[in-house]
């Protein structure tokens, strides 16, 4: 056997090397987006630097972040959400605002564990709330302008929203908003009207019913309709696939049907809060063909697709109001309010996904133009760590005695309600 010299040993490895770098370059695909730098194999877009950048801890201006660009099964176009500035109520009052504790304050309503086992939509807002301090109703929120935030005006709610019909259509955030409501109205015993669930074009119920009532006083309906999660469409990424309807328990994407659609414009005004459901997406539908970290990426896509898809609809048709609320926080042993940041909401449960699911959301109505109005709620809900039943390990809910839970409600008023004349028309 002819013993390989070093010459001779490189000239024949070349073509190798050669064919070998060849095929590793066909197969690579560098993507370069500011500093973000993604790597195609195949057809899976992996991100391989993990350097996504965070949002500023500014409280009510969120920068756009790139997203990650996917196929979709109804289109063979793709678009990068570009950098861009989305900002509401900024001159607001309610923005750059504090909690103060209140000796002596007047409360809407004193809490009952009575009253809300006789008025309640979900029991469990009662029974966590007899956990709670009983204080919470003592803080006052003061705007900007170091003034108190004006309370929700129960007779002027009931003149202007006369013979109205209200949704609040979100998850328990917004039912917890609901029960606030009626017992502020006086409400001390309620029979709700419940609605069959819709069945889904699949076959199945889907998990979702209205609950309504109606204020006597003033002939107003108010209905609560839970939303879990939706999708507009199946998500494919070479061997990926996000399939949102095994998700049966929790996919609530019947509220985009035509018919359901249908429903929600009889009422005269559409509140629409949601976003911590689609962040336990990764969680629920984590699998081979949907694993955890390609699911988190794309939530933000998910989110905004089907709320924006929910929008357009509702918006062409009846007042619609979208509002940004509060996600989980850090609230074991908080006896107090604390500042507000885009830095504090924790990973748990992936909480910290809402920043970009929200700017996603509000690019799109900000570049579609839809008719939606945006509540700012925020930095109120989101300052008021101390006001969750934290002793059962919920930093999400509120206790329903706090006044953390009624600044939905005096919010509403003043951006919303408030605006109304008093024969129920939109001032001009």
């Amino acid at each position: 056997m002819m013993k390989m010299t070093r010459p001779n040993l490189r000239r024949n490895l070349t073509p190798v090397l050669l064919l070998l770098f060849t095929v590793f370059f066909k197969a690579m695909v560098v993507d370069i987006r500011g500093n973000q730098t993604s790597y195609i194999h195949g057809a899976i877009k992996l991100n391989l630097t993990g350097n996504q950048p965070r949002p500023q801890p500014t409280r009510l201006k969120y920068p756009l972040r790139n997203t990650t660009t996917i196929n979709t099964t109804d289109t063979t176009d793709t678009t990068d959400t570009t950098d861009n500035d989305v900002a509401y109520n900024e001159n607001g009052s309610v923005s750059g605002g504090h909690w103060e504790y209140i000796a002596e304050v007047h409360v809407p309503y004193n809490f009952s564990y009575q009253v809300c086992m006789d008025t309640h939509i979900h029991q469990a807002d009662c029974n966590k709330t007899v956990s709670c301090a009983e204080d919470l109703m003592n803080w006052r929120y003061y705007g900007n302008d170091n003034k108190p935030y004006q309370r929700f005006d129960v007779d002027g709610f009931r003149t202007r929203m006369r013979n109205r019909r209200i949704i609040f259509v979100g998850d328990s955030t917004a039912r917890q908003q609901v029960e606030a409501l009626i017992w502020t109205l006086g409400h001390d015993k309620v029979d709700w009207e419940v609605s069959e669930r819709p069945r889904r074009l699949t076959g199945g119920n889907c998990p979702t019913r209205r609950f309504c009532m109606i204020d006597e006083l003033s002939n107003i309906k108010i209905c609560y309709q839970h939303m879990g999660t939706m999708a507009a469409k199946m998500y494919l990424d070479g061997n990926y696939t996000l399939v949102h309807s095994s998700r049966i328990d929790g996919d609530t994407s019947c509220l985009l049907y035509d018919s359901t659609i249908g429903e929600f414009s009889k009422f005269d005004l559409v509140f629409v809060q949601g976003v911590v459901w689609w962040a336990g997406l990764p969680k629920v539908l984590n699998s081979t063909t949907s694993p955890f970290e390609w699911v988190a990426g794309i939530v933000p896509i998910i989110y905004k697709d089907a709320m924006g898809a929910l929008l357009s609809k509702l918006s062409q048709r009846t007042k619609t109001i979208l509002v940004l609320g509060q996600v989980g926080t850090s609230c074991r042993n908080k006896t107090a309010p604390e500042q507000y940041s885009l830095d504090d909401i924790p990973d748990l449960y992936n909480w910290n996904l809402a920043p970009r699911m929200w700017n996603a959301l509000l690019g799109v109505i900000d570049e579609s133009a839809l008719d939606v109005q945006v509540i700012d709620a925020r930095e109120p809900v989101m300052q008021s760590v101390h006001a969750h039943p934290s002793s059962l390990n919920d930093c999400l809910h509120f206790c329903m005695n706090s006044a953390a839970v009624n600044i939905y409600l005096d919010i509403y008023w003043n951006e919303v309600f408030s605006q109304y004349e008093h024969s129920g028309h939109l001032k001009e």
